[in-house]
């Protein structure tokens, strides 16, 4: 099951309506605003699902960083996000469920790692 979270709308891309920058939980995220059964605005906290978009080339790696942190990679959707494997869950600014990263990458499970997403879907819910 997704986990919602509070996410405040920063802006709205005003050529691309469905690029969104949200605050959650103290960072800042670019994403694709892939559901959202009514009109969101600027200045307006939301309840939000996020899931990550996975290339279909490697996407994990371990890495040292031990903070939890996503780094968006230029102007569109691209991000590097930063967290720890925990089973079924990635930890990172959110929690990440239903990714199967760990069945692909069982060895990194327990370690704090790296994900290449291509972007980051948020479902507005009601």
């Amino acid at each position: 099951m997704t986990k919602t979270h509070k996410a405040l709308v920063v802006e709205i891309d005003h050529l691309v309506e469905d690029a969104v920058l949200l605050t959650v939980e103290g960072v800042e995220v670019r994403c694709f605003a892939s559901y959202s059964p009514s009109k969101i605005e600027v200045g307006n906290t939301y309840d939000v699902e996020f899931e990550m978009v996975l290339s279909g080339e490697e996407f994990a790696s371990a890495t040292h960083c031990q903070k939890k942190q996503i780094k968006m990679l230029g102007s569109g959707f691209p991000c590097e996000v930063y967290g720890y494997l925990d089973g079924e869950i990635f930890r990172s600014f959110v929690d990440f469920t239903d990714q199967d990263i760990h069945y692909e990458y069982p060895n990194l499970n327990g370690q704090f790692v790296k994900i290449n997403a291509d972007r980051i879907d948020v479902s507005f819910v009601r």
